[in-house]
């Protein structure tokens, strides 16, 4: 009999330290990081949108030996905000991007200064971008698109973005961005749900341990309704935020009607529709 009550003290005991690692791996793993920096890298050149096959990995510092950033050269790659932008990267379904700095961080502080980071990184499908820094966001640092038969999902960790003069990840596809561990400076937006793309969808983000620093408009902004030109009434988007620190009086979470092309998604000040879309944890 004792023998059978130590064993269940003990198993009762093992349950609560168990409990209590988990709870420490959340916690850790919803950390928001330290401000960052971009680290020392050597120029590149790129002269045409790097295209990264379906389930592989593009790792900058395996493939040069050492850190570099990549800088646009053609008039369509010099990362204004010009829709003509092209991508520096197009990950296919299944591809992973890591270990790289896009676009040159040392002609200034601004954040219209055309230095070469294109339409940053285009995910079709399902996709990873992995310790990635922007030193200067051109057009967009990241793009989630619609791959016909898949359920869209870019999955950003690690790395930061700097100088952008809108937002600094936009959500185009269906499906969810996921946004951890992560420092942003001097940019607009963190995230955008468009506003008003030719086929809308009610989309989904998750924003975990990230810091910003300087924010110019707002972290996060969503579609917490849709109207009638959009094609999807009725629907909304959510977005649910753990952990994001920054300073300032910037709003955590914009909300906004969704619409169809040509019109413009007006703000959206229901107070139900702002509760369901934006998640606070």
């Amino acid at each position: 009999m004792t023998s059978s009550i130590r064993w269940t003290s003990r198993r009762a005991w093992l349950r609560i330290l168990s409990g209590l690692a988990l709870l420490a791996g959340a916690a850790l793993a919803h950390a928001a990081p330290a401000a960052r920096s971009v680290p020392s890298c050597t120029k590149v050149s790129v002269n045409a949108t790097i295209d990264v096959p379906a389930g592989t990995t593009w790792d900058g510092v395996a493939k040069y030996g050492k850190w570099v950033c990549l800088v646009g050269s053609p008039s369509n790659m010099k990362g204004t905000q010009s829709e003509s932008q092209i991508p520096m990267f197009k990950l296919n379904n299944g591809a992973t991007l890591k270990n790289v700095v896009i676009g040159d961080g040392a002609l200034g502080s601004g954040t219209n200064l055309a230095a070469g980071g294109a339409d940053g990184v285009h995910c079709h499908g399902v996709c990873n971008i992995t310790n990635v820094y922007w030193a200067d966001v051109g057009e967009d640092a990241a793009t989630l698109l619609k791959l016909s038969g898949v359920t869209s999902k870019l999955t950003i960790s690690g790395g930061a973005a700097f100088k952008a003069a809108d937002k600094v990840f936009q959500h185009n596809g269906d499906g969810t961005l996921v946004i951890s561990d992560f420092y942003a400076d001097n940019v607009g937006k963190l995230y955008r749900s468009c506003g008003n793309c030719s086929t809308q969808y009610a989309r989904k983000a998750t924003v975990s341990g990230v810091r910003l620093g300087t924010l110019n408009v707002a972290a996060v902004g969503v579609n917490s309704s849709y109207d009638s030109k959009s094609g999807i009434s009725g629907q909304y988007d959510v977005a649910t935020i753990v952990d994001l620190v920054y300073a300032g009086s910037k709003t955590r979470c914009d909300t906004y009607v969704g619409t169809g092309k040509g019109s413009d998604p007006p703000r959206d000040t229901n107070a139900s529709h702002i509760a369901r879309s934006c998640v606070f944890k």
